[in-house]
């Protein structure tokens, strides 16, 4: 059974969410190896059109060892998704939902807008919680996707000064990753920095009690 919040699992403790979009990618065993490594479960966003990237073993693989899977609409087009005439955000969510249980038996609501929940309607906002989905955004953006090869350092960099900004509060931090290469480099020291900082690692799940989005909706 899942933990209601981070403080269930973790009292007292400083709490961070290691979070990656665009997947599933190439890297993706890759990610799994270091993060099962350094005992830091995380939560994964997935996107509908790369499904194909990897499996129903890989995908219980990830929930029995404590990650979550999380849904990232099925085309990452914001010019669909966020159009004023019939957009496809709902639709985009409930296809992948279905779509992925299909394909790997488990179902998940937990799901993240493509460049943010900002995007999102008040009406977008109302069917997302009529249809059971949990949304949520991010509090600390490592901007790794700007990044060329090479440049690890600048990920680490971005990170690091985004987390002593929330030196001396016990904030949950929510990290934007993205799955590559670039990254998955930069992790393991990204992660013993937040280690040595005091943070404790959880994956972010639909039943956390932690309402991470822009809209500030305590119920989204």
């Amino acid at each position: 059974m899942l933990p209601k919040n981070h403080q269930d699992q973790h009292p007292g403790k400083k709490v961070v969410y290691l979070t990656f979009d665009d997947g599933p990618s190439t890297h993706l065993k890759q990610f799994l190896e270091v993060l099962e490594k350094e005992k830091a479960p995380a939560s994964f966003f997935f996107i509908g059109n790369e499904l194909k990237n990897a499996d129903k073993e890989t995908y219980q693989r990830m929930i029995n060892s404590g990650f979550v899977i999380g849904l990232h609409s099925y085309t990452h087009n914001a010019k669909k998704l966020y159009r004023k005439k019939d957009p496809t955000f709902i639709h985009e969510m409930s296809r992948e939902r279905d779509d992925f249980e299909k394909l790997s038996g488990i179902r998940t609501n937990l799901i993240r807008a493509p460049y943010g929940s900002t995007y999102l309607t008040d009406k977008q906002i109302k069917e997302t919680k009529q249809n059971g989905f949990r949304l949520v955004d991010w509090n600390i953006d490592s901007n790794d996707w700007r990044y060329g090869s090479g440049n690890t350092e600048r990920i680490y960099q971005n990170v690091l000064s985004q987390v002593n900004a929330y030196e001396g509060s016990n904030e949950p931090l929510v990290i934007l990753f993205h799955e590559h290469k670039n990254t998955l480099d930069a992790l393991p020291k990204v992660i013993k920095m937040l280690r040595d900082k005091g943070y404790v690692f959880q994956a972010y799940h639909e039943n956390e009690t932690l309402h991470q989005n822009f809209k500030k909706d305590p119920n989204l």
